[in-house]
C-alpha cells in the first residue's frame, strides 16, 4: 500500500518533527512500507514580520545553525517526498498515485493558523481515499459558518480522526463522525526515541520551553528553581523570556528532546514538551499558552488527571509542591492509544 502523508513537518519546532516522525515509524512498524510524508512547505511558515527579521539579523549564527540541524534531521529521520511543494496548485498538478492520504497530526485544521485556513491540508486538490490522523482543531470558538466550511471540505474523507474530545462534539454538530485519537508521538514506546537522546553535560535544571514572557512565568521560574536548587535553562526562540542561567538559541530536534529527557523539572506552554515529559516521565507544569491553541494540552491533561499541573495564576503557586506526578499510580493512557491504533488499521484497511 501506497501511502502519503501530509503534515506540518519542515518548521523549527520540534514537536512537529517528533509527531511526523512518530506517524511514519508506526505505519511502517505495521508493515506499512511505501510510507513518504508529502515535502510540502507554504511559504506562510517564513515569516515576514519586522520583528522576526531584526530577530534572525541580530541572532544569525545562531538562526543559521539552528536550520541546519532541523534540516539535517529531517533529511536523516523523516521519509520524504523527492519533490518539494510551496502552493495547493503545485500539489494538483502532481501526480502522487497514492492508495490512501493522511492529513496527519499538528494543528492543521486550527482555523486561528494559516495552516487552518490551507486547503492543501483538507486534501482538496486529490481524489482518492482520504482520512486523517490525529489532527487538531485546537480551540472550541470556531463560528457555525468556519465549522461547517471544514465539514464540507473533509466530506470525503473516508474516516476522520482528531486530537481533542471537544473536536469530535464540534464535528458531529455538523454531521461528521470523528474519532478521538492521540498525538502521534504516543503510537510509539519511550524507548523508540532514546537513539536520539544525547548526553547532557549540566547540574540539575529546570528546562523552561516555548514560552511567552509574562509576570506568572517569571514567578513560576523562581519559584521551581529557588526550591529544587535548580539552574534555568532556557531554550527556543532568540528573544530572552525569562530570567535563566543559560540560554540556548540552537538547538536541533534531537538536542530539544535530550534536553527534557535530562531535566530535572520541565517547564512549557507546548504540547509536544508537555507530552514528552509525560513519554519521560518527568516532573512538570504547563503555562497554557493562549486561548486559540489550548484545548489538546486541556484535553491531555484532563484524562491523565493531571489538571493540577496547569499554572493560570500567581495564587497557585502556594500549592505547587503539593502536586507531584507520582507516575506509578497516574491515570493510564493505554486505552486511548489502543483505540487510536484500532482506528488507524481500520481505517488502512477499508483502503485495501
Amino acid at each position: 500500500m501506497k501511502i502519503r502523508i501530509i503534515t506540518i513537518h519542515g518548521i523549527p519546532n520540534f514537536g512537529s518533527v517528533f509527531q511526523s516522525y512518530a506517524l511514519c515509524e508506526y505505519l511502517k512498524s505495521q508493515g506499512y512500507i511505501d510510507v513518504e510524508i508529502i515535502d510540502y512547505n507554504p511559504t506562510y511558515y517564513k515569516s515576514k514580520s519586522l520583528r522576526t527579521s531584526i530577530g534572525k539579523i541580530l541572532n544569525f549564527g545562531s538562526y543559521l545553525r539552528r536550520t541546519r540541524k532541523f534540516r539535517k534531521f529531517i533529511e536523516r529521520n523523516l521519509p520524504l517526498s523527492n519533490d518539494s511543494f510551496l502552493t495547493v496548485e503545485e500539489l494538483k498538478k502532481h501526480d502522487f498515485s497514492a492508495d490512501v492520504y493522511i492529513a496527519g497530526g499538528d494543528q492543521l485544521w486550527n482555523v486561528y493558523h494559516t495552516c487552518g485556513n490551507d486547503d492543501s491540508y483538507k486534501l482538496t486538490w486529490v481524489s482518492g481515499k482520504k482520512i486523517s490522523y490525529a489532527t487538531s482543531l485546537g480551540q472550541t470558538n470556531f463560528t457555525v459558518e468556519q465549522i461547517t466550511k471544514l465539514a464540507e471540505k473533509i466530506s470525503d474523507f473516508s474516516a476522520v480522526s482528531v486530537r481533542e474530545s471537544t473536536s469530535v462534539e464540534m464535528l458531529q454538530k455538523v454531521g461528521v463522525r470523528a474519532t478521538h485519537c492521540v498525538d502521534p508521538v504516543y503510537l510509539l514506546p519511550s524507548s523508540a526515541y532514546e537513539k536520539f537522546i544525547k548526553p547532557i553535560n549540566e547540574p540539575p535544571y529546570l528546562l523552561v520551553y516555548l514560552v511567552t514572557p509574562s509576570e506568572l512565568l517569571e514567578k513560576t521560574v523562581k519559584v521551581i528553581s529557588e526550591k529544587y536548587g535548580l539552574k534555568v535553562i532556557l531554550c527556543s526562540g532568540f528573544s530572552k523570556k525569562c530570567s535563566c542561567d543559560k540560554f540556548l538559541k540552537d538547538l536541533g530536534p534531537d538536542e530539544i528532546l535530550s534536553y527534557i529527557y535530562h531535566a530535572d523539572f520541565v517547564l512549557s506552554s507546548s504540547f509536544h514538551a508537555t507530552s514528552f515529559s509525560l513519554i519521560f516521565e518527568k516532573q512538570f507544569l504547563t503555562i497554557l499558552p493562549d486561548k486559540h491553541t489550548n484545548e489538546r494540552i486541556l484535553d491531555l491533561l484532563s484524562i491523565r488527571g493531571l489538571d493540577n499541573h496547569i499554572i493560570t495564576q500567581e495564587s497557585q503557586l502556594k500549592n505547587i509542591f503539593d502536586v507531584i506526578i507520582d507516575y506509578t499510580s497516574l491515570e493510564s493512557y493505554d486505552n486511548y492509544i489502543n483505540v487510536s491504533k484500532a482506528y488507524l488499521k481500520g481505517a488502512l484497511s477499508d483502503a485495501l
